[in-house]
Protein backbone atom coordinates (compact mmCIF):
# COMPACT_ATOMS: atom_id res chain seq x y z
CA UNK A 1 0.00 0.00 0.00
CA UNK A 2 1.53 3.12 -0.70
CA UNK A 3 2.04 6.09 1.35
CA UNK A 4 -0.13 8.28 -0.38
CA UNK A 5 -3.13 5.90 0.08
CA UNK A 6 -2.40 5.36 3.64
CA UNK A 7 -2.43 8.74 4.54
CA UNK A 8 -5.50 8.98 2.73
CA UNK A 9 -7.48 6.53 4.99
CA UNK A 10 -5.51 8.12 7.76
CA UNK A 11 -7.62 11.63 7.49
CA UNK A 12 -10.47 9.36 6.19
CA UNK A 13 -10.47 7.79 9.37
CA UNK A 14 -10.02 11.24 11.75
CA UNK A 15 -12.86 12.66 9.40
CA UNK A 16 -15.44 10.06 10.37
CA UNK A 17 -14.11 10.06 14.31
CA UNK A 18 -14.81 13.59 14.31
CA UNK A 19 -18.67 13.05 13.05
CA UNK A 20 -19.11 10.08 15.61
CA UNK A 21 -17.79 13.08 18.29
CA UNK A 22 -20.41 15.42 17.05
CA UNK A 23 -22.94 13.91 19.44
CA UNK A 24 -20.80 14.47 22.58
CA UNK A 25 -21.33 16.90 25.18
CA UNK A 26 -20.38 20.17 25.23
CA UNK A 27 -17.97 20.99 27.27
CA UNK A 28 -15.98 24.04 28.82
CA UNK A 29 -12.77 24.54 30.82
CA UNK A 30 -14.72 25.11 33.54
CA UNK A 31 -16.32 21.35 34.17
CA UNK A 32 -15.03 18.23 35.39
CA UNK A 33 -15.11 16.68 31.57
CA UNK A 34 -15.57 12.96 32.59
CA UNK A 35 -19.05 13.47 34.43
CA UNK A 36 -20.60 14.99 31.31
CA UNK A 37 -23.00 13.10 29.43
CA UNK A 38 -25.49 14.20 26.72
CA UNK A 39 -28.22 11.14 28.23
CA UNK A 40 -30.79 12.41 29.90
CA UNK A 41 -30.40 9.57 32.67
CA UNK A 42 -26.96 8.30 32.02
CA UNK A 43 -26.73 4.67 33.50
CA UNK A 44 -23.77 2.79 31.06
CA UNK A 45 -20.20 4.09 30.42
CA UNK A 46 -20.68 4.87 27.34
CA UNK A 47 -22.99 7.38 28.30
CA UNK A 48 -19.87 9.20 29.63
CA UNK A 49 -17.91 9.65 26.59
CA UNK A 50 -15.07 12.05 28.37
CA UNK A 51 -14.41 9.21 31.24
CA UNK A 52 -10.99 8.73 30.19
CA UNK A 53 -10.37 12.14 31.35
CA UNK A 54 -11.16 11.51 35.31
CA UNK A 55 -9.81 7.62 35.04
CA UNK A 56 -7.14 7.60 32.84
CA UNK A 57 -3.78 7.36 34.76
CA UNK A 58 -1.13 9.27 31.98
CA UNK A 59 -3.03 12.23 31.55
CA UNK A 60 -1.79 15.96 30.24
CA UNK A 61 -0.80 18.23 30.59
CA UNK A 62 1.91 17.26 33.41
CA UNK A 63 4.61 19.66 35.61
CA UNK A 64 8.35 18.88 33.69
CA UNK A 65 10.26 19.95 36.70
CA UNK A 66 11.26 16.49 37.75
CA UNK A 67 12.67 15.68 34.53
CA UNK A 68 15.64 12.91 34.09
CA UNK A 69 17.92 14.36 32.05
CA UNK A 70 19.46 11.88 28.96
CA UNK A 71 21.57 11.73 26.97
CA UNK A 72 20.76 9.13 24.10
CA UNK A 73 17.17 9.12 22.52
CA UNK A 74 15.91 9.83 19.19
CA UNK A 75 16.24 13.53 17.82
CA UNK A 76 13.41 15.57 16.36
CA UNK A 77 13.65 16.35 12.97
CA UNK A 78 10.59 18.34 11.72
CA UNK A 79 10.28 18.99 8.05
CA UNK A 80 7.55 21.53 7.46
CA UNK A 81 6.83 23.19 4.36
CA UNK A 82 4.93 26.71 3.23
CA UNK A 83 1.45 26.09 1.84
CA UNK A 84 -1.99 27.16 2.22
CA UNK A 85 -3.81 26.50 5.80
CA UNK A 86 -6.85 27.11 7.11
CA UNK A 87 -7.32 28.72 10.13
CA UNK A 88 -10.46 28.11 12.36
CA UNK A 89 -11.85 29.08 15.71
CA UNK A 90 -13.31 25.78 17.10
CA UNK A 91 -14.53 27.17 20.33
CA UNK A 92 -11.59 26.15 22.79
CA UNK A 93 -8.63 27.60 20.20
CA UNK A 94 -7.13 29.16 17.47
CA UNK A 95 -6.69 26.45 15.50
CA UNK A 96 -5.00 25.70 11.66
CA UNK A 97 -5.71 22.87 9.58
CA UNK A 98 -3.35 21.57 7.88
CA UNK A 99 -4.43 19.84 4.27
CA UNK A 100 -4.14 16.44 4.06
CA UNK A 101 -1.59 16.79 0.65
CA UNK A 102 0.50 18.76 3.04
CA UNK A 103 4.21 17.29 3.06
CA UNK A 104 5.00 18.95 6.65
CA UNK A 105 6.09 15.66 8.43
CA UNK A 106 8.08 14.80 12.18
CA UNK A 107 10.68 12.41 11.67
CA UNK A 108 11.58 10.57 15.03
CA UNK A 109 14.32 7.94 14.78
CA UNK A 110 13.18 5.64 12.11
CA UNK A 111 9.24 6.71 12.42
CA UNK A 112 7.68 9.80 10.58
CA UNK A 113 4.71 11.73 11.16
CA UNK A 114 2.80 14.15 9.32
CA UNK A 115 1.51 17.44 10.56
CA UNK A 116 -2.55 17.23 10.53
CA UNK A 117 -2.61 21.00 12.69
CA UNK A 118 -1.54 23.30 15.53
CA UNK A 119 -3.22 25.24 17.89
CA UNK A 120 -2.80 27.79 20.83
CA UNK A 121 -3.42 27.71 24.38
CA UNK A 122 -3.22 31.02 26.78
CA UNK A 123 -1.62 29.95 29.42
CA UNK A 124 0.64 27.14 29.16
CA UNK A 125 -0.41 23.94 29.71
CA UNK A 126 2.38 22.36 30.66
CA UNK A 127 4.68 23.94 33.59
CA UNK A 128 8.37 23.33 34.35
CA UNK A 129 8.98 23.32 38.34
CA UNK A 130 5.66 25.41 38.84
CA UNK A 131 6.62 27.88 36.20
CA UNK A 132 3.50 28.54 33.89
CA UNK A 133 4.46 30.62 30.77
CA UNK A 134 2.55 33.10 28.84
CA UNK A 135 1.73 30.38 25.97
CA UNK A 136 1.91 27.41 24.62
CA UNK A 137 1.33 25.89 21.09
CA UNK A 138 0.71 22.44 20.01
CA UNK A 139 1.82 20.98 16.85
CA UNK A 140 -0.16 17.74 16.41
CA UNK A 141 1.05 14.98 13.81
CA UNK A 142 -0.54 11.66 13.52
CA UNK A 143 0.88 8.19 11.36
CA UNK A 144 -1.40 6.24 9.05
CA UNK A 145 -1.58 3.45 11.62
CA UNK A 146 -3.02 6.31 14.15
CA UNK A 147 -0.09 6.82 16.42
CA UNK A 148 0.07 10.26 17.32
CA UNK A 149 2.90 12.47 18.50
CA UNK A 150 2.67 16.23 20.16
CA UNK A 151 5.04 18.61 20.20
CA UNK A 152 4.94 21.75 22.69
CA UNK A 153 6.20 24.97 22.43
CA UNK A 154 6.31 27.31 25.02
CA UNK A 155 5.73 30.82 25.01
CA UNK A 156 7.32 33.36 26.53
CA UNK A 157 6.10 37.14 26.43
CA UNK A 158 8.76 39.34 28.08
CA UNK A 159 8.37 43.36 27.69
CA UNK A 160 11.82 43.04 25.65
CA UNK A 161 10.61 41.49 23.13
CA UNK A 162 9.89 42.44 19.63
CA UNK A 163 6.99 41.53 17.55
CA UNK A 164 7.26 37.65 16.31
CA UNK A 165 5.88 37.96 12.57
CA UNK A 166 4.53 34.74 11.77
CA UNK A 167 2.20 34.55 15.51
CA UNK A 168 1.39 37.91 13.96
CA UNK A 169 0.49 36.68 10.98
CA UNK A 170 -1.64 34.10 12.34
CA UNK A 171 -3.45 36.84 15.23
CA UNK A 172 -3.77 38.97 11.53
CA UNK A 173 -6.35 36.52 10.12
CA UNK A 174 -8.01 34.38 13.43
CA UNK A 175 -11.20 34.22 13.34
CA UNK A 176 -13.77 35.82 15.95
CA UNK A 177 -16.77 33.20 15.22
CA UNK A 178 -16.88 29.42 14.74
CA UNK A 179 -18.01 30.27 11.25
CA UNK A 180 -15.27 31.64 9.37
CA UNK A 181 -12.73 29.64 8.16
CA UNK A 182 -9.45 32.40 6.52
CA UNK A 183 -6.92 31.12 4.50
CA UNK A 184 -3.00 31.44 6.03
CA UNK A 185 -0.11 30.73 3.64
CA UNK A 186 2.78 29.87 6.54
CA UNK A 187 5.37 27.36 7.44
CA UNK A 188 5.26 26.04 10.55
CA UNK A 189 8.51 26.37 10.87
CA UNK A 190 8.84 29.61 11.90
CA UNK A 191 7.22 29.10 15.29
CA UNK A 192 9.73 26.54 16.37
CA UNK A 193 12.28 27.36 18.32
CA UNK A 194 15.80 24.48 18.35
CA UNK A 195 14.18 21.28 18.36
CA UNK A 196 17.62 20.09 20.06
CA UNK A 197 16.75 19.89 23.67
CA UNK A 198 12.89 19.17 24.55
CA UNK A 199 11.20 16.90 27.13
CA UNK A 200 9.43 13.58 26.41
CA UNK A 201 6.54 11.54 28.00
CA UNK A 202 3.77 9.46 27.39
CA UNK A 203 0.03 11.34 28.07
CA UNK A 204 -2.99 12.14 26.74
CA UNK A 205 -4.70 14.55 24.46
CA UNK A 206 -5.21 17.82 26.71
CA UNK A 207 -9.15 17.84 25.43
CA UNK A 208 -11.84 15.61 25.80
CA UNK A 209 -11.98 12.73 24.96
CA UNK A 210 -8.06 13.00 26.77
CA UNK A 211 -7.38 9.93 24.91
CA UNK A 212 -4.05 8.39 26.06
CA UNK A 213 -1.57 7.07 24.36
CA UNK A 214 0.08 10.17 23.28
CA UNK A 215 3.73 11.12 22.71
CA UNK A 216 4.60 14.30 23.80
CA UNK A 217 7.95 16.33 23.00
CA UNK A 218 7.91 19.62 24.72
CA UNK A 219 10.66 21.89 23.60
CA UNK A 220 12.54 23.48 26.53
CA UNK A 221 13.90 26.78 24.21
CA UNK A 222 10.63 28.69 24.45
CA UNK A 223 10.02 31.29 21.75
CA UNK A 224 9.16 34.96 22.31
CA UNK A 225 6.19 36.99 21.71
CA UNK A 226 5.12 40.33 22.90
CA UNK A 227 2.77 41.42 25.56
CA UNK A 228 0.53 43.18 23.03
CA UNK A 229 0.29 40.21 20.78
CA UNK A 230 -0.36 38.13 23.87
CA UNK A 231 -3.41 40.45 24.43
CA UNK A 232 -4.67 40.23 21.03
CA UNK A 233 -4.67 36.64 21.71
CA UNK A 234 -6.42 36.45 24.97
CA UNK A 235 -9.30 38.84 23.39
CA UNK A 236 -10.52 35.61 21.73
CA UNK A 237 -9.27 33.05 24.39
CA UNK A 238 -7.95 33.17 27.36
CA UNK A 239 -8.05 30.24 30.85
CA UNK A 240 -7.71 27.90 27.64
CA UNK A 241 -5.87 25.35 29.58
CA UNK A 242 -6.33 22.30 31.22
CA UNK A 243 -4.37 22.02 34.98
CA UNK A 244 -1.36 19.70 35.32
CA UNK A 245 -2.17 16.37 35.92
CA UNK A 246 -0.93 13.73 38.57
CA UNK A 247 2.14 11.60 36.88
CA UNK A 248 1.13 8.25 38.54
CA UNK A 249 4.67 7.05 38.38
CA UNK A 250 5.36 8.42 34.95
CA UNK A 251 9.01 8.91 33.63
CA UNK A 252 9.81 12.27 31.85
CA UNK A 253 12.95 12.66 30.49
CA UNK A 254 14.56 15.80 29.27
CA UNK A 255 17.24 15.48 26.52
Amino acid sequence: MTSFIKNAIFITSLLATSTAFAADPHWTYDEEWDNLSNATAPTKATDFPYAECGLGQKQSPIDLGAAKAVTSTNALKPTYKSEALTVVNNGHSIKVNVPATTKSVLSIGSEQYTLLQYHVHAPSEHVVGGKIYAAEIHFVHGTPDGKLAVVGVLVDAPATAKANVEFQNLLNVAPKNTTDAPALTANPAKLLPSTSKFYLYSGSLTTPPCTEGVNWYVLQKPIQITPAQLTTFETLYSGNARAAQALNGRQVLAK
